[in-house]
C-alpha cells in the first residue's frame, strides 16, 4: 500500500459504539525510537468488520485528546503527555498495522506508549529514546531489484518527510532539453541531475545510496507506504545497474544534519 503524493487521505469510517468499549492489546511496537522518526505499531483491531487502508508519510501531533474514528496514541515521559495520530493505517483482520511519528520533544531515556480506543487506554508499553537516531534496513520487497524499475525498501528509523514534487523539474526539462525524445536511461540521468540540487536543500529527508563495483548512486524517495513488516519507501533503480549484487545504505537528514546511517544491505540485481 502506497501514497504517491504523501497527502492525507480522508477516510469515512463507521465504527460501532461497542468497538470503543475495550482496551486494545499491542502486539508489536518499536522498543526504541527517537523524536521525529516513524515507528510501526501492530495492535488489536477495534472493528474487524471495517477494512481500512491509507498511506502517508507523516502523522499529526495532537494538542490534546480528540475524538477520532481511529485509535490515537498517548506518549508519556517525565510527567508530560503527548498525543499523536496514526499516519499510514492498514487493517489485517483481527489486527491493525499502523505508522506513527515519535514526538520531536522526546529526550533520551525511558518513555511510555498507550493506544487510546476512544478514551480507553491500553496497558502501558515502555520504550527507550536513544541518544542518537538509528536506522535499520529489513529488506527489499521481492528480494531483487531491476534497473529502471520501482522497488520498495522496508526498514525502521526513517523520518517523517514531504518529498519534493518533480513536476516543475520535468516541465523545465521538456522546455529546455526535449526530455520526451530522450531514452529512458537518459531521462533518468538528466532528471536526477536536475532534482538533486533541490533535494540538497530539503532539511529533513530519507536518502538511499546504492553501491556496485566501485560506482555509487544517490537516489530519492518517490512514495511511502506500509507493509506488515514495517514502513517502506519506494525508489526507482538506476538504469545502469548490472546483474549481480549491490549494497544499499539508507541515511537520514534531520534539521539539515545527517543523523543516522544504516548498515549496508546486500541485494540481488537482475
Amino acid at each position: 500500500m502506497f501514497s504517491k503524493r504523501f497527502l492525507p487521505i480522508a477516510i469515512v469510517a463507521f465504527i460501532s459504539v461497542n468497538s470503543y468499549a475495550a482496551r486494545l492489546k499491542i502486539y508489536e511496537y518499536p522498543k526504541q525510537i527517537s523524536g521525529g522518526q516513524l515507528g510501526t505499531i501492530v495492535f488489536e483491531n477495534p472493528d474487524p468488520t471495517n477494512m481500512l487502508s491509507r498511506a502517508q508519510c507523516t502523522a499529526e501531533k495532537l494538542i490534546a485528546w480528540v475524538k477520532s474514528d481511529l485509535p490515537i496514541l498517548r506518549i508519556e515521559q517525565n510527567g508530560k503527555q503527548i498525543f499523536t495520530s496514526l499516519g499510514s493505517y492498514m487493517s489485517l483482520g483481527d489486527s491493525v498495522v499502523a505508522v506513527f511519528m515519535a514526538p520531536v520533544g522526546l529526550i533520551p531515556g525511558e518513555a511510555t506508549l498507550f493506544v487510546l480506543n476512544g478514551r480507553d487506554a491500553s496497558v502501558p508499553y515502555k520504550f527507550l529514546v536513544p541518544e542518537t537516531m538509528q536506522t535499520n534496513l529489513r529488506g527489499v520487497e521481492g528480494n531483487t531489484i531491476k534497473p529502471l524499475e520501482s522497488f520498495r525498501l522496508i526498514g525502521e528509523g526513517f523520518v517523517a518527510m514531504t518529498p519534493l514534487e518533480n513536476s516543475k523539474a520535468l516541465e523545465d526539462l521538456r522546455q529546455n532539453l526535449n526530455y520526451d525524445a530522450l531514452s529512458k536511461i537518459e531521462q533518468q540521468i538528466v532528471l536526477y541531475k536536475r532534482i538533486s540540487t533541490d533535494w540538497q536543500r530539503v532539511p529533513t529527508a530519507n536518502f538511499l545510496t546504492i553501491e556496485q563495483d566501485g560506482k555509487s548512486w544517490l537516489i530519492f524517495v518517490e512514495e511511502c507506504g506500509i507493509t506488515r513488516q514495517g514502513v517502506c519507501l519506494q525508489f526507482t533503480a538506476p538504469a545502469d545497474l548490472k546483474p549481480g549484487v549491490a549494497n544499499l545504505t539508507a541515511w537520514v537528514r534531520y534539521n539539515n544534519a545527517e543523523t543516522s546511517r544504516s548498515a549496508p544491505l546486500a541485494v540481488s540485481i537482475q
